[in-house]
């Protein structure tokens, strides 16, 4: 949807097609945020819950950052979906819902538009969203190579009791081998409780888990008292770092479909649109000049690289290396996580891992710079 808006407000003729038959839906994400960044994007405030205060709890530790202003945030993510599609429809593209583009067009080793099980539709460029299957991008010879998943299942929940100015982040083996659990509240006494594992680091299934951790959710400060789910949520997300490849002869590729999440926490919805936007305008730039070859769409793959390829490629190393973890590694580092100041936490969250910010930290505490020196 970001991209189909920067297309058409640059001019282009856009169709979306949306295999499923309504946007934003099934909902597979957790929808968790930042308020600066979502700001910075024109997401409107009554579409996301601001947070002030997060708890991350290890089996045997705990810290706790606690924010008079806001900074992080859990999203409606069905309304943050719609409404960016209200924005392409604004700018001037055409939305068909229940229409699944089930392989790219090619002649000559140029993709020149999608098969669907009905017609075929011709396009000077071909943006594959098809999220982590990347399904355009493989059947065009641009496998990005995914192999690493984050498997996560959610309970969407009624909770009267829960806190919804508090969002909890949970690990540890009884709770989620090779990855996080959390509670996130997103207003209305709604709340997210979800399990998200990396696969294949380990091959136990999130579901088992999800359950533990709403029968037991009391011994980690949460009240779910009274509370019943209302929608359960399975996804997938790219645990790699970016493909180093996501541009070729008349198409791209956005968002989970180029790993372009950070794999740090499994967050993908704010990098997908700054994806969507860059590659909008790369297109559009290609299709002015009648170039759409790899050439000239590549220049996506490099502004991609320079304004976010660091953070990423540093959270995706370790990534792998707490994925790994035991719980008596997790209490010993939160004792590091403790030494960071709220606002600090914030942005090691955001994946803002190569700011100046970091540098002063670790100059002004050597034992965490000797953790750091272990994790990487």
């Amino acid at each position: 949807m970001a991209a189909a808006e920067a297309l058409a407000r640059r001019g282009c003729a856009v169709a979306v097609l949306e295999q499923n038959h309504e946007i934003g839906s099934p909902i597979r994400t957790s929808g968790g945020s930042f308020i600066d960044e979502l700001e910075d994007l024109a997401i409107p405030a009554s579409l996301y819950h601001p947070i002030s205060r997060v708890r991350f709890v290890s089996p045997g530790n705990a810290a706790v950052y606690d924010y008079n202003s806001p900074r992080m945030c859990v999203m409606d993510v069905r309304g943050v979906f719609q409404f960016l599609a209200e924005r392409a429809v604004e700018a001037g593209a055409a939305v068909r819902v229940g229409i699944k583009a089930e392989a790219p067009m090619l002649r000559d080793d140029c993709v020149v538009g999608v098969r669907t099980r009905h017609e075929v539709l011709g396009a000077r460029v071909v943006i594959d969203a098809t999220g982590y299957r990347s399904a355009l991008l493989k059947q065009a010879g641009l496998d990005p190579g995914i192999r690493r998943f984050g498997v996560g299942a959610e309970y969407d929940m009624y909770a009267p009791h829960c806190d919804e100015r508090e969002a909890v982040l949970l690990v540890g083996s009884d709770l989620a081998p090779a990855g996080y659990a959390w509670v996130f509240p997103w207003g209305r006494h709604r709340v997210r409780v979800g399990v998200g594992i990396i696969h294949p680091d380990s091959d136990a299934q999130p579901d088992a888990y999800l359950e533990a951790l709403v029968a037991g959710a009391g011994r980690y400060g949460v009240n779910l008292r009274g509370a019943q789910p209302l929608e359960h949520h399975s996804g997938l997300i790219p645990s790699e770092c970016f493909a180093s490849q996501f541009a070729g002869n008349g198409i791209l590729g956005v968002g989970d479909a180029a790993g372009q999440a950070s794999s740090l926490l499994g967050e993908g919805i704010r990098w997908a649109i700054h994806a969507g936007r860059m590659a909008g305008d790369v297109a559009a730039s290609a299709i002015g000049r009648g170039d759409v070859s790899r050439r000239a769409l590549s220049v996506f793959e490099r502004q991609w690289v320079k304004r976010y390829g660091s953070d990423l490629r540093l959270a995706h190393k370790i990534n792998q290396r707490i994925a790994r973890w035991d719980d008596r590694k997790w209490d010993q580092r939160i004792e590091v996580l403790k030494l960071l100041t709220p606002d600090q936490f914030v942005e090691a969250l955001k994946t803002n891992l190569t700011g100046s910010w970091l540098l002063r930290f670790l100059a002004r505490n050597p034992r965490a710079l000797a953790e750091a020196a272990g994790i990487l």
